[in-house]
């Protein structure tokens, strides 16, 4: 679970500066995924630096689950093809994606 965490992030990371950029540099809210992609990366990298690494995930998580809830809100100018409903929806996707395959690896572990 640490490179997945530190995978999500660089890839929230490169979504949000992608959006910033697309928008011509006029919206700082478009690096909202950047900064939800920093957060989770770092909460990656103290993972992988300490013992009790489930706690530096479980963090990650719940930056990725609030994230994913306040990524829904925007999704509405998805048909109009906004670049904020856009980078939502990728956002939503990915962390959907993190979640999933956390809440599978924590289901694995616990069966062990």
């Amino acid at each position: 679970m640490v490179k997945t965490t530190q995978l999500v992030g660089a890839i929230l990371v490169v979504v949000g500066v992608m959006a910033y950029i697309a928008t011509e540099f006029a919206s700082v809210t478009a690096l909202l995924p950047a900064l939800l992609g920093i957060v989770i990366g770092v909460c990656g990298i103290v993972a992988a630096r300490i013992e009790a690494s489930q706690h530096a995930i479980h963090a990650a998580l719940v930056v990725a689950l609030l994230g994913l809830l306040g990524s829904l809100q925007p999704l509405g100018g998805l048909a109009d093809a906004e670049p904020a409903a856009i980078t939502s929806l990728v956002a939503v996707l990915v962390l959907a994606v993190y979640l999933a395959v956390a809440v599978r690896s924590f289901l694995g572990a616990r069966q062990k």
